[in-house]
């Protein structure tokens, strides 16, 4: 143990350069409970397919897809409750009541039970968001956040890698039932490791008051740069999610594919993660996260344009590498834009609107693709739109006061 601790220290000094001791302990713990983590979320990405198999029709896929935003929806209310010390373990109750809904899914057998489980879960997973968000400020200093988060995360995705095949395998011989409880355990874990992180100083604020919806919307009306923003954020967000409804039908039912075929395009998906967090850690301490969205949202237009034309699973495999550079781009981006873009004393209410906005666009688009479908519209046109929607919103973070670290001051409000 002692051997792989070192190891740890050395690595996490070379691949984000000169840190504190405190910085590089905070890393180690940081991966350790990553690490744990993997087995869970590989566990995640499955439930869409599972509840088609389950007999799910697209609306109720299309449930399951927009109920992942409702905890960020309310992440609003959450700057009223968030406490000012005590941060660690206010998140690790609540993610614990998420994660462990699925201690429960040999109880709730079915598409609707499965259903049930996870919107207990992302309840909990969104809706202290803004707490995570200040955690994160004030464990890695600006200057390395973004290479420290990234092999944080390298830590999650290598285990994903390890473990998304073998779920798929025991999904096809096993099912669900057994999966996800044993799934639930190693999520919890990840949650009480993480409590062993060790937190800066709070900023100093001179008058300290219980931040309120209300500061929210004076975010929203005095920083009109953040207002820009958190539109492009939404066009991605609808350009991914207006055609999320149709894709386990496509994979299931188009491309016939099993969950061994679909474990092994995950597999493809982590080792692009993987790649792509070696690289956007520095990017971001370089240039910022809204820069970084800018580039991804361009290469996110690849993932409908392969939904319309794949006839077998192996023309999936751009969407899903794509999907993997995105994955590790887009969470480290959206984690520090607020930080980026907020005063220090306002982190709580940048983070919690940006998680809010995510959570309406999330509620809404799942639905918006559903409706259009019923309304006429090909499959294949609402995946254009997708691509549409990615493509303005990486217009919107093509503006200038994006594009450098230096242009992102924040602007007091």
């Amino acid at each position: 143990m002692s051997l792989l601790h070192e190891g740890l220290h050395r690595a996490a000094q070379v691949l984000i350069g000169p840190i504190s001791a405190q910085t590089r302990s905070n890393v180690i713990t940081d991966v350790t409970a990553s690490v744990l983590y993997g087995p869970f979320n590989a566990a995640l990405l499955f439930v869409p397919v599972v509840l088609q198999r389950l007999g799910a029709t697209p609306d109720i896929v299309a449930v399951y897809q927009s109920q992942a935003y409702i905890g960020l929806f309310l992440a609003a209310f959450s700057v009223m409750i968030i406490p000012r010390a005590h941060l660690l373990v206010f998140l690790a109750v609540i993610w614990t009541i998420g994660r462990g809904a699925f201690l429960f899914t040999g109880l709730a057998p079915g598409a609707v039970g499965l259903l049930a489980l996870a919107s207990v879960f992302w309840l909990a997973d969104g809706f202290p968001g803004a707490a995570y968000t200040e955690v994160v400020r004030r464990i890695y200093p600006g200057d390395v956040r973004g290479r420290a988060l990234s092999i944080a995360r390298l830590g999650m995705v290598i285990t994903m890698l390890i473990s998304t095949p073998l779920i798929g395998l025991v999904l096809d011989h096993a099912g669900p039932q057994f999966v996800y409880p044993v799934a639930a355990v190693f999520g919890i874990a990840a949650i009480w490791w993480f409590t062993r992180m060790k937190l800066g100083k709070a900023p100093e604020v001179a008058t300290p008051h219980k931040s309120s919806v209300v500061d929210l919307w004076r975010v929203l009306r005095n920083d009109h740069r953040f207002a820009i923003y958190l539109l492009g954020v939404v066009c991605y967000g609808l350009g991914g999610l207006v055609g999320i409804a149709f894709v386990p039908g496509i994979l299931v039912n188009r491309l016939h594919l099993s969950y061994g075929d679909v474990s092994w395009l995950g597999f493809a998906q982590s080792i692009s993660w993987i790649l792509g967090l070696l690289v956007w850690g520095r990017l971001m301490d370089r240039l910022g996260g809204p820069w970084i969205l800018f580039i991804c949202f361009l290469l996110a237009i690849i993932v409908p344009l392969s939904y319309i034309l794949a006839t077998t699973g192996w023309m999936m495999i751009p969407a899903y590498i794509v999907s993997g550079l995105l994955s590790g781009g887009v969470d480290l981006a959206f984690t520090n834009s607020p930080i980026d873009l907020a005063e220090p004393d306002k982190i709580y209410e940048y983070a919690a609107l940006q998680r809010t906005v995510i959570g309406i666009r999330g509620l809404i688009g799942p639905f918006l693709g559903v409706w259009l479908f019923n309304l006429g519209v090909r499959i294949e046109f609402v995946f254009i739109l997708g691509a549409v929607l990615y493509a303005i919103g990486a217009l919107l973070m093509h503006r200038k006061e994006f594009r450098t670290r230096s242009a992102l001051r924040p602007v007091s409000s």
